[in-house]
Protein backbone atom coordinates (compact mmCIF):
# COMPACT_ATOMS: atom_id res chain seq x y z
CA UNK A 1 0.00 0.00 0.00
CA UNK A 2 2.84 2.01 -0.05
CA UNK A 3 2.47 2.98 -3.53
CA UNK A 4 -1.43 4.82 -2.49
CA UNK A 5 0.13 6.29 0.50
CA UNK A 6 2.70 8.20 -1.94
CA UNK A 7 0.19 8.83 -4.34
CA UNK A 8 -1.81 10.35 -1.52
CA UNK A 9 0.81 12.81 -0.49
CA UNK A 10 1.51 13.75 -3.82
CA UNK A 11 -1.86 14.91 -4.04
CA UNK A 12 -1.84 16.30 -0.95
CA UNK A 13 1.02 18.43 -1.74
CA UNK A 14 -0.51 19.76 -4.76
CA UNK A 15 0.33 17.57 -7.48
CA UNK A 16 -2.14 15.96 -9.65
CA UNK A 17 -1.63 11.73 -9.54
CA UNK A 18 -3.19 9.13 -11.20
CA UNK A 19 -3.24 5.89 -9.88
CA UNK A 20 -2.82 2.95 -12.78
CA UNK A 21 -3.71 -0.84 -11.07
CA UNK A 22 -4.98 -3.77 -12.22
CA UNK A 23 -8.60 -4.31 -11.92
CA UNK A 24 -9.72 -6.33 -8.68
CA UNK A 25 -6.13 -6.22 -6.98
CA UNK A 26 -5.42 -4.99 -3.84
CA UNK A 27 -4.24 -1.54 -4.88
CA UNK A 28 -7.11 -1.43 -6.57
CA UNK A 29 -9.91 -1.89 -3.89
CA UNK A 30 -7.66 -0.54 -1.72
CA UNK A 31 -7.66 2.68 -3.71
CA UNK A 32 -11.28 2.59 -4.29
CA UNK A 33 -12.24 2.25 -0.15
CA UNK A 34 -9.77 5.64 0.04
CA UNK A 35 -11.87 7.28 -2.56
CA UNK A 36 -14.92 6.39 -1.30
CA UNK A 37 -14.09 7.60 2.09
CA UNK A 38 -12.12 10.87 0.92
CA UNK A 39 -10.22 11.55 4.28
CA UNK A 40 -8.06 13.43 3.00
CA UNK A 41 -10.14 15.43 0.74
CA UNK A 42 -8.14 15.21 -1.97
CA UNK A 43 -8.78 14.88 -6.17
CA UNK A 44 -6.93 10.99 -6.70
CA UNK A 45 -7.55 9.93 -10.10
CA UNK A 46 -7.99 6.18 -10.34
CA UNK A 47 -7.60 3.99 -13.47
CA UNK A 48 -7.17 0.65 -14.60
CA UNK A 49 -4.41 -0.96 -16.77
CA UNK A 50 -4.02 -4.35 -18.21
CA UNK A 51 -1.46 -6.36 -16.96
CA UNK A 52 0.71 -8.19 -20.39
CA UNK A 53 3.94 -11.24 -20.12
CA UNK A 54 6.34 -9.72 -17.79
CA UNK A 55 8.71 -9.74 -20.06
CA UNK A 56 8.73 -8.35 -23.87
CA UNK A 57 4.80 -7.25 -23.74
CA UNK A 58 5.55 -4.97 -26.52
CA UNK A 59 1.58 -4.44 -26.64
CA UNK A 60 0.95 -3.48 -23.30
CA UNK A 61 4.29 -1.00 -23.53
CA UNK A 62 2.80 0.68 -26.49
CA UNK A 63 -0.70 0.59 -24.55
CA UNK A 64 1.11 2.34 -21.67
CA UNK A 65 2.85 4.56 -23.76
CA UNK A 66 0.00 5.86 -25.28
CA UNK A 67 -1.59 6.37 -22.64
CA UNK A 68 1.09 8.42 -20.18
CA UNK A 69 1.06 10.88 -23.48
CA UNK A 70 -2.15 11.43 -23.29
CA UNK A 71 -1.94 11.86 -19.57
CA UNK A 72 0.88 14.15 -20.30
CA UNK A 73 2.06 12.56 -17.27
CA UNK A 74 5.64 13.67 -15.87
CA UNK A 75 6.73 10.77 -13.91
CA UNK A 76 5.72 6.71 -14.03
CA UNK A 77 6.09 5.63 -10.22
CA UNK A 78 6.41 1.78 -10.62
CA UNK A 79 7.03 -0.25 -6.86
CA UNK A 80 6.35 -3.89 -8.21
CA UNK A 81 9.13 -5.39 -10.14
CA UNK A 82 6.77 -7.22 -12.33
CA UNK A 83 5.88 -4.05 -13.76
CA UNK A 84 9.33 -2.45 -14.69
CA UNK A 85 10.13 -3.89 -18.00
CA UNK A 86 6.58 -2.91 -19.21
CA UNK A 87 7.28 0.30 -17.74
CA UNK A 88 10.77 0.16 -19.22
CA UNK A 89 9.71 -0.31 -22.76
CA UNK A 90 6.87 2.21 -22.61
CA UNK A 91 9.54 5.25 -21.30
CA UNK A 92 11.74 4.63 -24.20
CA UNK A 93 8.91 4.65 -26.31
CA UNK A 94 7.75 7.63 -25.17
CA UNK A 95 11.40 8.74 -25.37
CA UNK A 96 11.59 7.77 -29.19
CA UNK A 97 8.66 9.95 -29.65
CA UNK A 98 9.68 13.18 -27.60
CA UNK A 99 7.27 12.57 -25.04
CA UNK A 100 8.18 14.12 -21.23
CA UNK A 101 7.49 10.99 -18.83
CA UNK A 102 10.73 10.08 -16.70
CA UNK A 103 10.01 6.64 -15.14
CA UNK A 104 11.34 6.13 -11.28
CA UNK A 105 11.37 2.79 -9.71
CA UNK A 106 10.66 2.58 -6.08
CA UNK A 107 12.31 -0.26 -4.87
CA UNK A 108 10.92 -2.19 -2.18
CA UNK A 109 12.49 -5.77 -2.27
CA UNK A 110 15.89 -6.87 -1.98
CA UNK A 111 18.31 -8.05 -5.70
CA UNK A 112 20.59 -10.55 -3.87
CA UNK A 113 21.82 -11.78 -7.79
CA UNK A 114 23.38 -10.24 -10.18
CA UNK A 115 21.23 -8.70 -13.19
CA UNK A 116 23.79 -7.51 -15.58
CA UNK A 117 23.16 -9.15 -18.51
CA UNK A 118 22.90 -6.83 -21.72
CA UNK A 119 19.37 -7.31 -21.87
CA UNK A 120 19.29 -5.73 -17.97
CA UNK A 121 21.50 -3.08 -19.07
CA UNK A 122 18.78 -2.08 -21.61
CA UNK A 123 16.31 -2.35 -19.29
CA UNK A 124 17.97 -0.78 -16.32
CA UNK A 125 19.34 1.96 -18.60
CA UNK A 126 15.09 3.14 -18.87
CA UNK A 127 15.09 4.36 -15.52
CA UNK A 128 16.44 8.20 -14.46
CA UNK A 129 15.84 7.91 -10.55
CA UNK A 130 15.87 4.82 -8.54
CA UNK A 131 14.32 5.30 -4.96
CA UNK A 132 16.09 2.87 -2.40
CA UNK A 133 14.63 3.30 1.86
CA UNK A 134 17.52 1.87 3.10
CA UNK A 135 21.58 2.15 2.24
CA UNK A 136 22.27 -1.33 2.54
CA UNK A 137 19.50 -1.57 -0.46
CA UNK A 138 21.13 0.78 -2.63
CA UNK A 139 24.38 -0.70 -1.91
CA UNK A 140 22.82 -4.32 -3.12
CA UNK A 141 21.34 -2.30 -5.91
CA UNK A 142 24.75 -0.63 -7.09
CA UNK A 143 26.78 -3.99 -6.77
CA UNK A 144 24.24 -6.53 -8.56
CA UNK A 145 22.79 -3.88 -11.26
CA UNK A 146 23.98 -1.89 -14.12
CA UNK A 147 22.58 1.38 -11.88
CA UNK A 148 24.77 3.92 -10.95
CA UNK A 149 25.38 5.07 -7.85
CA UNK A 150 24.28 8.78 -8.48
CA UNK A 151 21.15 7.59 -10.26
CA UNK A 152 20.10 5.66 -6.57
CA UNK A 153 18.90 7.85 -4.33
CA UNK A 154 17.98 7.10 -0.27
CA UNK A 155 14.53 8.12 0.71
CA UNK A 156 13.15 6.69 3.95
CA UNK A 157 9.71 4.53 3.66
CA UNK A 158 7.25 7.09 4.92
CA UNK A 159 4.22 6.58 7.30
CA UNK A 160 1.14 8.32 7.75
CA UNK A 161 0.90 10.78 10.25
CA UNK A 162 -1.31 8.82 12.78
CA UNK A 163 1.50 6.99 13.34
CA UNK A 164 2.66 10.54 14.89
CA UNK A 165 -0.05 10.87 17.20
CA UNK A 166 1.26 11.79 20.80
CA UNK A 167 0.17 9.63 23.84
CA UNK A 168 -0.97 12.43 26.24
CA UNK A 169 -0.86 9.43 29.08
CA UNK A 170 1.04 6.22 28.12
CA UNK A 171 0.82 4.38 31.08
CA UNK A 172 -2.95 4.40 31.08
CA UNK A 173 -3.35 3.96 27.65
CA UNK A 174 -1.32 1.29 28.10
CA UNK A 175 -4.09 -0.70 30.26
CA UNK A 176 -6.79 0.33 28.49
CA UNK A 177 -4.78 -1.32 25.45
CA UNK A 178 -3.99 -4.49 27.42
CA UNK A 179 -7.89 -4.21 28.62
CA UNK A 180 -9.13 -4.28 25.00
CA UNK A 181 -6.66 -6.85 23.44
CA UNK A 182 -7.45 -9.30 26.77
CA UNK A 183 -3.54 -9.11 28.02
CA UNK A 184 -2.77 -9.19 31.52
CA UNK A 185 -1.59 -5.67 33.25
CA UNK A 186 1.16 -7.32 34.89
CA UNK A 187 2.60 -8.99 32.60
CA UNK A 188 5.56 -8.05 30.51
CA UNK A 189 4.27 -8.39 27.13
CA UNK A 190 6.60 -8.54 23.91
CA UNK A 191 4.26 -8.31 20.63
CA UNK A 192 5.06 -9.28 17.17
CA UNK A 193 2.51 -7.80 14.78
CA UNK A 194 2.84 -8.97 10.88
CA UNK A 195 1.14 -11.59 8.56
CA UNK A 196 1.51 -15.23 10.43
CA UNK A 197 4.62 -16.63 8.29
CA UNK A 198 7.30 -19.02 8.56
CA UNK A 199 9.67 -16.00 7.48
CA UNK A 200 8.26 -13.97 10.16
CA UNK A 201 9.39 -15.96 12.60
CA UNK A 202 6.28 -16.13 15.62
CA UNK A 203 8.16 -19.30 15.75
CA UNK A 204 10.86 -18.21 17.24
CA UNK A 205 9.61 -15.68 19.61
CA UNK A 206 6.63 -18.79 20.65
CA UNK A 207 10.02 -20.90 21.55
CA UNK A 208 11.89 -18.04 23.74
CA UNK A 209 9.29 -18.20 26.09
CA UNK A 210 10.07 -21.56 27.25
CA UNK A 211 13.48 -20.19 28.87
CA UNK A 212 11.55 -16.58 30.10
CA UNK A 213 9.51 -16.53 33.24
CA UNK A 214 5.75 -16.73 34.07
CA UNK A 215 5.10 -13.39 33.52
CA UNK A 216 6.46 -12.82 30.34
CA UNK A 217 3.44 -12.73 27.30
CA UNK A 218 3.66 -13.00 23.46
CA UNK A 219 1.18 -11.02 21.89
CA UNK A 220 0.97 -11.99 17.99
CA UNK A 221 -1.25 -9.91 15.43
CA UNK A 222 -1.58 -11.12 12.48
CA UNK A 223 -3.38 -13.68 9.78
CA UNK A 224 -1.76 -16.78 8.24
CA UNK A 225 -0.48 -16.26 4.78
CA UNK A 226 -3.07 -17.71 2.53
CA UNK A 227 -1.32 -20.47 1.49
CA UNK A 228 -2.71 -23.80 1.00
CA UNK A 229 0.63 -25.52 1.12
CA UNK A 230 1.90 -24.35 4.30
CA UNK A 231 0.65 -25.58 7.82
CA UNK A 232 2.69 -23.50 9.76
CA UNK A 233 0.13 -21.56 11.79
CA UNK A 234 -1.08 -25.30 13.08
CA UNK A 235 2.72 -25.83 13.82
CA UNK A 236 2.44 -22.83 15.59
CA UNK A 237 -0.02 -23.34 17.63
CA UNK A 238 0.72 -26.77 18.28
CA UNK A 239 4.18 -26.41 19.45
CA UNK A 240 2.04 -23.55 22.26
CA UNK A 241 -0.15 -26.71 23.01
CA UNK A 242 2.86 -29.33 23.31
CA UNK A 243 4.50 -26.63 25.59
CA UNK A 244 1.63 -25.60 27.53
CA UNK A 245 1.94 -21.89 26.92
CA UNK A 246 -1.74 -21.38 25.93
CA UNK A 247 -1.72 -18.58 28.76
CA UNK A 248 1.38 -16.98 27.28
CA UNK A 249 0.46 -16.70 23.85
CA UNK A 250 -2.24 -14.71 22.86
CA UNK A 251 -3.43 -14.77 19.33
CA UNK A 252 -4.60 -11.63 17.87
CA UNK A 253 -6.27 -10.90 14.10
CA UNK A 254 -4.50 -7.77 12.20
CA UNK A 255 -6.39 -4.78 11.90
CA UNK A 256 -5.11 -2.04 9.54
CA UNK A 257 -4.43 0.15 12.38
CA UNK A 258 -2.87 -2.18 14.52
CA UNK A 259 -1.41 0.67 16.83
CA UNK A 260 -2.92 -0.07 20.25
CA UNK A 261 -0.85 -3.86 19.72
CA UNK A 262 2.26 -1.69 20.24
CA UNK A 263 1.09 0.56 23.05
CA UNK A 264 -0.08 -2.06 24.65
CA UNK A 265 3.64 -4.09 24.25
CA UNK A 266 6.72 -3.09 26.47
CA UNK A 267 9.05 -4.66 23.86
CA UNK A 268 7.93 -5.39 20.24
CA UNK A 269 10.22 -7.96 18.38
CA UNK A 270 11.06 -8.35 15.01
CA UNK A 271 11.93 -12.08 14.43
CA UNK A 272 12.13 -12.08 10.61
CA UNK A 273 14.64 -13.98 8.82
CA UNK A 274 15.02 -10.68 6.14
CA UNK A 275 13.47 -8.32 6.21
CA UNK A 276 13.63 -5.62 2.76
CA UNK A 277 12.87 -2.45 5.33
CA UNK A 278 10.32 -3.15 8.39
CA UNK A 279 7.35 -1.48 8.05
CA UNK A 280 6.63 -2.98 11.75
CA UNK A 281 9.86 -1.85 12.55
CA UNK A 282 9.07 1.82 12.01
CA UNK A 283 5.53 1.76 13.15
CA UNK A 284 6.62 0.37 16.15
CA UNK A 285 9.56 3.33 16.57
CA UNK A 286 7.02 6.16 15.38
CA UNK A 287 4.65 4.34 18.62
CA UNK A 288 7.54 4.98 20.83
CA UNK A 289 8.18 1.56 21.17
CA UNK A 290 11.50 -0.23 22.43
CA UNK A 291 12.20 -2.53 19.07
CA UNK A 292 14.49 -6.22 19.49
CA UNK A 293 14.98 -7.20 16.19
CA UNK A 294 17.03 -9.65 13.96
CA UNK A 295 20.19 -8.94 13.06
CA UNK A 296 19.95 -9.10 9.37
CA UNK A 297 18.41 -7.12 5.96
CA UNK A 298 16.98 -4.03 6.75
CA UNK A 299 15.81 -4.78 10.17
CA UNK A 300 20.15 -4.60 11.78
CA UNK A 301 20.17 -0.72 9.87
CA UNK A 302 17.14 0.61 11.52
CA UNK A 303 18.22 -0.78 14.70
CA UNK A 304 21.92 0.71 14.49
CA UNK A 305 23.10 3.33 16.65
CA UNK A 306 21.20 2.35 19.64
CA UNK A 307 17.95 2.49 18.40
CA UNK A 308 17.26 -1.03 19.50
CA UNK A 309 18.30 -4.45 20.55
CA UNK A 310 19.28 -7.41 17.92
CA UNK A 311 19.64 -11.20 17.80
CA UNK A 312 20.90 -13.62 15.21
CA UNK A 313 17.95 -14.34 12.87
CA UNK A 314 15.85 -17.77 14.22
CA UNK A 315 18.12 -17.83 17.39
CA UNK A 316 15.21 -18.54 20.37
CA UNK A 317 17.64 -18.78 22.85
CA UNK A 318 19.46 -16.06 22.26
CA UNK A 319 16.28 -14.00 22.08
CA UNK A 320 15.17 -15.47 25.35
CA UNK A 321 18.40 -13.95 26.75
CA UNK A 322 17.65 -10.40 25.68
CA UNK A 323 13.91 -10.34 26.43
CA UNK A 324 14.79 -11.89 30.29
CA UNK A 325 17.46 -8.76 30.58
CA UNK A 326 15.11 -5.78 29.16
CA UNK A 327 12.68 -8.01 31.82
CA UNK A 328 14.83 -7.25 34.56
CA UNK A 329 16.73 -4.04 33.41
CA UNK A 330 13.30 -2.34 32.40
CA UNK A 331 15.42 1.33 32.65
CA UNK A 332 17.14 0.20 29.75
CA UNK A 333 14.01 0.27 27.50
CA UNK A 334 13.98 4.35 27.98
CA UNK A 335 17.17 5.46 25.85
CA UNK A 336 16.54 3.14 23.11
CA UNK A 337 13.58 4.80 22.61
CA UNK A 338 14.56 8.65 23.08
CA UNK A 339 17.41 7.52 20.44
CA UNK A 340 14.56 6.73 18.09
CA UNK A 341 13.06 9.48 17.99
CA UNK A 342 14.94 12.35 15.99
CA UNK A 343 15.81 9.29 13.49
CA UNK A 344 12.09 8.30 13.03
CA UNK A 345 10.67 12.16 12.38
CA UNK A 346 12.91 11.60 9.03
CA UNK A 347 10.09 8.98 8.22
CA UNK A 348 6.99 11.42 8.59
CA UNK A 349 4.97 12.82 5.73
CA UNK A 350 6.48 16.19 5.36
CA UNK A 351 10.03 15.03 5.35
CA UNK A 352 9.08 12.39 2.67
CA UNK A 353 7.19 14.72 0.41
CA UNK A 354 9.86 17.25 0.41
CA UNK A 355 12.71 14.73 -0.45
CA UNK A 356 11.31 13.05 -3.39
CA UNK A 357 9.78 16.53 -5.11
CA UNK A 358 13.57 17.40 -4.55
CA UNK A 359 14.75 14.08 -6.29
CA UNK A 360 12.11 14.02 -9.24
CA UNK A 361 12.49 18.13 -9.57
CA UNK A 362 16.45 18.00 -9.93
CA UNK A 363 16.10 14.39 -11.89
CA UNK A 364 13.93 15.75 -14.35
CA UNK A 365 15.83 19.52 -14.91
CA UNK A 366 18.48 17.00 -15.43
Amino acid sequence: MNLLRHARWMARAGHQARILCLEGSPLHRASLAYLHEKEDEVDLDLRTIRRGWRYFAFATAIHRATRLIRYQADWLWVRDPRDLDTSAWARRIIGWLGGPTRLVFHQGMQIPKPKRSPYHVMRFGAIDAWVSPLGWLKTQVCANTPMTADRVHIVPLGLDDKWFAQLPDPVQQQRQARLELGLSQESFVVALVGRIDRKKGQDVLVAALRELPQDVHALIVGDPTLDTLSDYFDEVRAFVRDHELQWRVHFRPYEGFPRNAFIAADVVAVCSTQESVGSVTLEAMATGCAVIGTDSGGTAELLADGRGWTFPAGDADALAQALHTLRNHPDTLTPRKAACAPYIKHHRREKLVERWLDILTEVGAG
